[in-house]
Order: structure tokens, then sequence, then C-alpha cells
């Protein structure tokens, strides 16, 4: 008969050290999973045979360097445990030790105790550097918290701090297999290619196998909260917790679960629980939206700008500040803007000489304190909706822009160029490759409306260490690209909350040639920087090759020889080459 202390577990550093250096997938079995494979309930789920059984199929699984099965570390040295650990384990063996010595036969287990690092120690100084390695595994990563929802795992509590962001599948406290399949379809379908933390009980140790199975990094973490929390406590019991679950006090009594924005905005999905009602204040509201910047640009534009403004002025987000940046009107303009200036608080007026919007819109990205910006153009105007609905597309998809579309309005016939109906709305998140595709797509308007500053909602943060180049045309086209670099995720919705004025204009012989300079000098800049990254190109290098075309095209018919036999030497330099491949 096998020898308990011949049942080999790996230390807690160990198991981290592994789970750092090949991305492994966890499933950690405690004495809750042996009871449910022996046949009796536990305080949060019930005995399900099928469960009990995908167990014991995990348990019987060797570990591998991609997928841990993972023991309590007691077999040996139990010394290292307190009292009441101590009690305990000798407690349980002897009850199961025919249980482990039947089903415990893999060469080696990685340690269960990696989400119970510290209360049970006799020498908790070791935590410290315990919860230090832990961090790592998700420091700068984009994380999936699949939990219960009294869990609220690192809520009130720096334990997910260096993660990149957060996003959680809330799913029942109790009894969650119950609704097994659907939680792995979700999880599934809201992963990508975030770490995946799983704390519901035996369920996620079935989670952990079939979703590292399906190539994701699932990692099952339990009770690593409550631990956190008595860690920082410098608790040396277990404490119960008034405002989430705490391990071992299984039933969930007496708890007030508090009101946390930011984790009701983590929140991507629900699966077997209804959504919670929440009572929000004012203070609550303000953090929950924050605060938008509008930049208007203003550059002798009188007969348009009562429209423009009044548009911004009926938002029905109403928390945000408008910067009016004067750049030298001499028409009247300066006039106007004083006027909203003084009966809205939430407008303010900068003047500057005449330099262009480049450093207009330079100079209001300076001055603005939103969590978020967007620009609207001083000749253009905006449906009432435009800051709500980008607003919500950015918060609910967990994006750093969200785009809106546009419809074009014609001020000679005073008429719109083109309409978007309901029937064609659709929302659509995108990553920053996928989105950089969608330029070249020739649908939804996507080649002009990926290009223009307006009709975005961006995070603020994006904007640091990003200008616009002055002096230069086609200022959106050299610029906004960059800010979709720096984004995670782009939200698109297919509806016209802008409205972009078109009005008879007449550009110079001299503007026309800077204006193909531009064109072709921007695309050449904006591959070399995709290439830089790692992007694939593909798509971009075709596009950039039609770009050529037009631009020699339109240099010839406007007489600029010189730059047509420029533009034609670089594809004829790109035909031969295709040739000779």
């Amino acid at each position: 008969m096998k020898n308990l202390a011949s049942i080999q577990v790996g230390s807690i550093l160990e198991t981290l050290q592994l789970i750092q250096e090949h991305g492994a997938s966890v499933a950690r079995f405690g004495d809750g999973e042996v009871d449910m494979m022996t046949g009796s309930n536990i305080p949060y789920q019930d005995y399900d045979p099928d469960l009990a059984q995908a167990l014991l199929e995990i348990l019987q699984t060797p570990s591998t360097s991609n997928f841990l099965v993972c023991l309590p570390d007691v077999f040996q040295n139990m010394e290292r445990y307190n009292g009441n650990a101590t009690r305990f384990w000798n407690q349980h063996f002897a009850r199961y030790q025919d249980f482990y010595r039947e089903y415990c036969h893999s060469p080696w287990y990685g340690s269960t105790f990696i989400s119970r690092p510290y209360i049970d120690l006799v020498d908790k100084s070791q935590a410290v550097g315990f919860f230090e390695a832990l961090k790592d595994v998700w420091k700068g990563r984009d994380l999936l918290i699949v939990e219960g929802e009294t869990s609220r795992s690192g809520v009130g509590n720096d334990l997910f701090a260096d993660a990149q962001s957060i996003e959680r599948v809330i799913c029942p406290s109790r009894n969650a297999f119950a609704y097994y399949e659907e939680i792995l379809h979700t999880v599934r379908q809201k992963a990508g290619n975030r770490l995946i933390l799983l704390m519901l009980g035996p369920t996620a140790k079935v989670l952990a196998r079939d979703l590292s199975k399906a190539g994701y990094q699932a990692i099952d973490l339990g009770h690593i909260d409550s631990e956190y929390e008595w860690f920082q406590m410098g608790a040396t019991y277990k404490v119960k917790l008034s405002h989430k679950h705490t391990a071992e006090f299984n039933y969930d009594e007496e708890i007030d679960l508090e009101h946390d924005v930011e984790y009701v905005h983590q929140i991507v999905a629900r699966v077997g629980v209804e959504e919670e009602v929440t009572v929000i204040t004012e203070a609550d509201n303000i953090e929950a939206t924050g605060l938008i910047s509008i930049i208007v640009p203003v550059y002798n534009v009188a007969p348009y700008l009562h429209r423009c403004l009044d548009s911004i002025v009926k938002q029905t987000y109403s928390y945000f500040e408008v910067l009016l940046i004067n750049d030298g009107s001499t028409d009247g303009s300066v006039a106007i803007c004083q006027e909203y200036v003084d009966k809205d608080s939430r407008i303010r007026l900068v003047h500057q000489e005449n330099q262009g919007p480049s450093a207009a819109r330079n100079l209001g990205i300076s001055l603005a304190k939103g969590e978020y910006v967007t620009f609207i153009d001083s000749d253009d105007f905006v449906e009432a909706t435009y800051l709500e609905l980008l607003h919500k597309a950015l918060v609910t998809n967990r994006s750093d822009i969200s785009v809106c579309n546009f419809t074009s309005f014609n001020e000679e016939r005073q008429a719109f160029l083109f309409s978007i109906t309901s029937e064609m709305y659709f929302e659509e998140t995108y990553s920053v490759q996928e989105w950089l595709r969608q330029e070249n797509q020739g649908r939804h308007n996507l080649h002009l409306v990926f290009t223009f500053s307006p009709m975005k909602l961006f995070k603020r943060s994006l904007w640091e260490g990003t200008a616009y180049p002055l002096g230069r045309l086609r200022e959106d086209d050299a610029t906004i690209y960059k800010t979709y670099l720096k984004a995670k995720r782009i939200t698109f919705i297919n509806q016209p909350l802008y409205y972009y004025s078109q009005s008879p204009t007449g550009l110079s012989r001299n503007v026309m040639r800077e204006d193909i300079v531009s064109m072709v000098s921007i695309a050449e800049e904006r591959i070399a920087l995709l290439l830089a990254l790692g992007y694939d190109v593909t798509e971009h290098l075709d596009s950039y090759i039609k770009r050529l075309k037009k631009c020699r095209d339109d240099a010839l018919s406007s007489g600029q020889i010189e730059v047509y036999q420029h533009l034609q030497n670089k594809l004829d330099l790109i035909n031969n080459h295709q040739k000779e491949v």
C-alpha cells in the first residue's frame, strides 16, 4: 500500500515558478474536492456525480509543464503549519488515507497552497515573498476573473493592481456546476488573450482542465482574496470579512455587499445570477461616468458656430467640459463663443494667434482635465446622444477608443448627402490589428471614419506624447492612427451621431501639390512604424500602392509634372520588383 509520505508535492515557490515559466494552467485539490469525490455535499456545492467523476479524472492526470494538478503541501514537514491546520489535516488523513493511496499515483504535484500562502503558516514572514511571486504571474497582463457573486476578489485591496486590465464573469456562489456548459461557453467567448483566474470551488477545476485543452491559460486560485486580506491586516486567525465572501465562512451570512463602481464596470457577463440592483450616489455617478473634454478649434466659422455649440450643450451626457480654442478668428466667432461661456460654466474660451487646427487641438489636449477626450469641428454638429452613446460603447466594451459613423451635410443645398438607417446599426469591438484593417474595407464610410479626428471618444492617456504636426496638411491622417496603436480595444458603432459640414472650397495649385505629397509621405511613415511594431502590413502595402496611383493621376491632371514623375518612379520600382518575384 502506498505510503502517504511518498506523495511528492512541490513548494509554493516551485509551483509559481512553473506557472510563470511555462504559462501553465492549474487545478487545485483540497479537502472539499475529496469530500465531493467520495460522495459528500460541501457547503457551496451539492454532490453531483458528473462533477465527482470529472474531479477524479483530473486528480489522476499527471502534472505537466502546461497543466499542473495540485495537492495540499502537507504530506511531509507538517510542522510548518500551525496547530489548527495540523489537527485538521491529521483528522482528514485519518478519514481519507485510503482514498489518497488509491488515486494519487502521479510522480509529482503542484502545491494547492499557492492560494493559501499565509494564514496557516507558523512563519508568516514567508508570505511577503509568496504574494510577490504570485502577483508576478499577472503583472502587466489582461485578466478575466471568473468567480461567485459574493467573492469580489481584489475589491478593496491591491491584489490585482499590477494587472493591465480586469474583466469579470460572475457566476452563482453556490452550485455553479449546474451552469457549467454556459459558464464554459461564456468564458471562452470573453477570454481572448486574457489570463483566466478561477475562484469557483470544485467547478473551477473542471474549467481549468477544459480551458487548458482549448489553449487558454486558466489558474484555479480559490480563496486567494481572503488570504490576501488577512495578510494585509496581519491577522493571526481567520477574520470574517463584512463586505464579501470569506474563506471557511461558507454560508455568506451577514454580508453587506458595498457598491463598488470599478467592480461593476469590470463585469462583462453574468451566468446564472441576476444583475444586482444598486443605488448610485451622485459621487458614484461622477466616478462612474468620467469627465469628457470636448475640444473645439474655432477659426472664422460665425455662420455655423451657434449650430455647433447648441448641439453640444444639449448633450444627454452632461458631465463634460468644452474647450473652445480660438485660433485668431476675425469674423465675430469670438463674440459667439463668449456668449456660450457666459451661459454655461462647463465652457472655457482660450485664445491663440492663428496657427491652424493642429496647434489648436494640441493646446486643447494640454488643457483638458477629462478622463476622456473628443474633438468636434466648429462648423460641424452632433446628435444629442453623441457623448452618451460613445461613452457607453467605450465603457461597456472596456475599450480605449469608441468610434461612431457620420452623415455629410451639404451647406449649399441644406441637405444630408446620405443616411444610415436603424436597420444598418451594428456594434463591433476590434483588436488594434483588426481595426487597422477596417480602413481598407470600403464599407460603412470606414475609410473616412478611420482618419478623421472627430467621431471618436479617446481615453485621454492615449494622447500622452502624441501631438498633431504643425504646418502640415492631412494632420488627421498623420496623427490618429498613432492613438490606435496605443489602444488595446476599439469599438465602432454604425450610427450617424456626427454631422460633417461640406461647403464649397477651392484648393490652390500649391496646396494641391502639398496635399498629394503629404498623402504619400504619411502612408510611408505609417507602414514603416507598423513594420517596426511587428504588424502584418500586407493590406497596408496594397492600400499604399492604390494611393500612389491615385496621387500620380491627380498630379498629372493638375499639371504637377515633377510630382507625377516622382510618384511614377516609385510605382516603376514596385512593378519591377513584383515581376522579379
